[in-house]
């Protein structure tokens, strides 16, 4: 049964999606279950699965096409079963007035189409001339394939050309899909088009795709110098500031600007928690993590302090009893937060485990909304790349958030046995605090970090 596909709302907030990347072409089986196509939010791609076994028969949007959520994208049918009701009733919805030829996508030719072949050949007879079906010519044109010039054999009525000359043609000629016009902007500007990466269906090169390549020296096979600046710098290439990386901005940057920051310093002494979880990873099969640590001492203190965890939703500040706990990663599609919710009713390996899927899964770049919205609190934990200290933006609509570094070995001055002054070697982090300080004061963010603090120099209390 034939199935209308829709751009999803996979958020709250989300209004329109962005058409990232097609799995399928039109004409492709598919089986429910498999990845269909992949949607941008405000945090990471997203793939979404076919609901039904069929045919694409019908793609209505691009590769980086934006469309209003639950508009219809595609139809997905038997081979033989007729659409032509549902892509009317699908283009009435975009707004748009269907073409004026919109045959199934892999529906037999029918007789009218062989008496056009008649009409095509009449007038088209003579040198350079191609006799070809309107399907056929409609194919080719989506496939990038030039009529006139690929050497097509057909086998329609009076040796015209049919839809199944051009896809048998397509898939066993050794050519880029290109359209025409990328194709002869390519040759023109003595790009190898073979070179040029694709961004339409099924990967085939368009106009934009080789301007991109003109523009970049490494895209563009052939080219030797590259595009300078007015200064005389050459550029390397140009990336739009455009998807999650502006999202990922702007959200930030209205965070600094609106919400005043106070940042508030710690230098921690992990000796004993190094000790603590070394003894933890031996007596079980899953190693937990310094970080993991530092969450569940974070927590503890959201808790005596609830008043951190809290948000400011237009003239009301929200305190939370739930401890959704973000932990900030860097994925390829640049940083986002998975959240372990309601994270105060975990133990410290039960953190560990959460966050591990959670991690696994950002880097993936396969999180569901759900799973990296609703934060309360966030950790964002540089050590592992060496930084010393440094101090991180809110991640709104939270309060509150802590950047931590990496452990050095410093000298300290403790206390000995006999009571006396002495420099012991020891491994200190510095941890940063960053809150709004229009819901928290500065006296309450200072009780806070001091109290992380002595939960991981005393990490036994972690475990009470």
């Amino acid at each position: 049964m034939a199935e209308l596909i829709i751009m999803p709302k996979l958020g709250f907030n989300m209004n329109e999606g962005k058409l990232v990347k097609w799995y399928k072409s039109e004409g492709d089986a598919v089986k429910k279950g498999e990845p269909l196509f992949s949607v941008e939010t405000d945090k990471t791609n997203i793939d979404i699965e076919a609901t039904c076994d069929g045919y694409v028969r019908k793609l209505f949007i691009d590769e980086g096409d934006k469309l209003a959520v639950t508009l219809p994208i595609a139809i997905v049918a038997g081979k033989e079963e007729n659409i032509d009701a549902l892509i009317a009733d699908a283009y009435a919805q975009l707004g748009k007035e269907a073409p004026a030829e919109e045959p199934a996508a892999v529906a037999k030719e029918s007789t009218a189409e062989k008496a056009a072949v008649v009409t095509v050949a009449t007038a088209e007879k003579g040198p350079g001339r191609h006799i070809a079906t309107p399907r056929a010519r409609r194919v080719a044109e989506e496939m990038g394939i030039d009529l006139a010039s690929a050497d097509i054999v057909g086998t329609g009525f009076e040796g015209g050309i049919c839809e199944k000359d051009v896809l048998q043609y397509a898939a066993s000629a050794p050519k880029v899909r290109a359209t025409p016009l990328a194709k002869k902007m390519a040759e023109s500007a003595g790009v190898d088009i073979s070179s040029v990466a694709g961004t339409g269906v099924a990967g085939k090169v368009m106009k934009k795709d080789v301007e991109g390549a003109l523009a970049s020296p490494e895209a563009a096979a052939g080219t030797t110098v590259g595009e300078l600046t007015q200064d005389g710098k050459e550029i390397l290439e140009k990336v739009p500031y455009a998807g999650v990386r502006r999202i990922i901005g702007e959200r930030l940057s209205s965070s600094m600007f609106s919400a005043p920051h106070v940042f508030f310093t710690q230098k921690v002494n992990l000796e004993k928690l190094l000790e603590l979880r070394k003894q933890v990873n031996e007596s079980q099969d899953k190693k937990t993590s310094v970080t993991d640590y530092i969450a569940k001492a974070v927590i503890l203190t959201l808790q005596k302090y609830p008043d951190i965890n809290a948000s400011l939703v237009g003239d009301t500040i929200e305190k939370y009893k739930s401890v959704n706990l973000g932990i900030a990663v860097a994925a390829p599609s640049g940083l986002i937060v998975p959240v372990i919710k309601n994270s105060q009713n975990m133990s410290v390996v039960e953190i560990s485990e959460a966050a591990s899927d959670l991690i696994e899964k950002a880097r993936e770049g396969k999180l569901t909304p759900d799973e990296y919205s609703g934060g309360t609190f966030t950790i964002s934990n540089l050590g592992m790349f060496g930084i010393y200290q440094f101090t991180a933006i809110i991640n709104p609509p939270e309060s509150g958030i802590l950047a931590v570094s990496a452990a050095k070995d410093e000298p300290v001055v403790v206390t000995n046995e006999k009571g006396e002054k002495e420099i012991a070697i020891k491994p200190m982090m510095n941890i940063t605090l960053s809150v709004d300080h229009r819901v928290i004061d500065g006296l309450l963010a200072a009780q806070a970090v001091a109290e992380i603090k002595a939960l991981l120099e005393q990490p036994v209390r972690l475990f009470l």
